[in-house]
């Protein structure tokens, strides 16, 4: 009885080592460098932004050097996965991620870079849609217009709704800012490699670039219209 014991309480221990083990296994963390922003070691681990503040409960940008940071879960990405709702279909928390580029991705990426450049320095105009002068959404509307992607009139919000995230942004995908002039998503620009972007500035259409504290510190997400297949 006494070795039936001892074997039972043997059986148990191995079990929560194993299950230990294995949760440790699934979750990779990263530890901040100096230097290092949530944009970088998005991109470094693939994922966005926006996921990697989710698994870390962050509700800014900010991060401090030797801060331990969750990159990868694959315990709760399984059972994300594999959940249903009460109606028997698939449900996840995860924002939807477009996972390949296509052709015409980088095509329309060409295209309005051709369309976009010569308007540097049109100056901004709140509401503006035309090249007399633009505010950021408008900017967005008039650029995929003239690129063939027939998109309505609206502000970020609405584009920001009618956009997926993606992890490995290209030429001529958007980049979303929250929290600048207003709370939430609130400015929108185009993405031009190389972290840089193309968007309408507080006085005019501008080249930026992630590497910026101010941006980079606002920065939410890339994401890709619906309307690009």
């Amino acid at each position: 009885m006494k070795k039936i014991a001892l074997a039972t309480v043997a059986s148990l221990m191995l079990a929560t080592s194993i299950s230990v083990g294995s949760v440790a296994a699934a979750t990779k963390t990263h530890v901040v460098q100096a230097g290092e922003t949530l944009y970088k070691i998005s991109t470094q681990y693939k994922i966005t932004v926006t996921e990697l503040k989710r698994l870390n409960s962050l509700t800014s940008n900010t991060i401090k050097v030797k801060q331990k940071l969750i990159v990868e879960n694959k315990a709760n990405s399984s059972k994300a996965v594999s959940s249903t709702n009460s109606f028997g279909t698939l449900s996840s928390s995860k924002p939807v991620v477009q996972p390949t580029v296509a052709a015409t991705s980088q095509a329309l990426g060409k295209k309005l870079v051709d369309i976009t450049q010569p308007l540097l320095g049109t100056p901004y105009v709140w509401a503006g849609v035309t090249p007399s002068g633009f505010d950021c959404s408008g900017f967005i509307y008039y650029a995929f217009n003239q690129a063939g992607v027939k998109v309505p009139r609206l502000d970020t919000i609405g584009f920001y709704n009618r956009s997926l995230f993606i992890k490995n942004p290209v030429v001529g995908d958007l980049l979303f800012f929250e929290n600048t002039y207003r709370p939430g998503i609130s400015h929108i620009g185009i993405y031009l490699g190389d972290n840089k972007f193309i968007h309408a500035g507080t006085k005019a259409i501008e080249i930026a670039s992630l590497d910026s504290s101010y941006w980079n510190s606002h920065f939410m997400g890339f994401k890709r219209f619906v309307d690009v297949k």
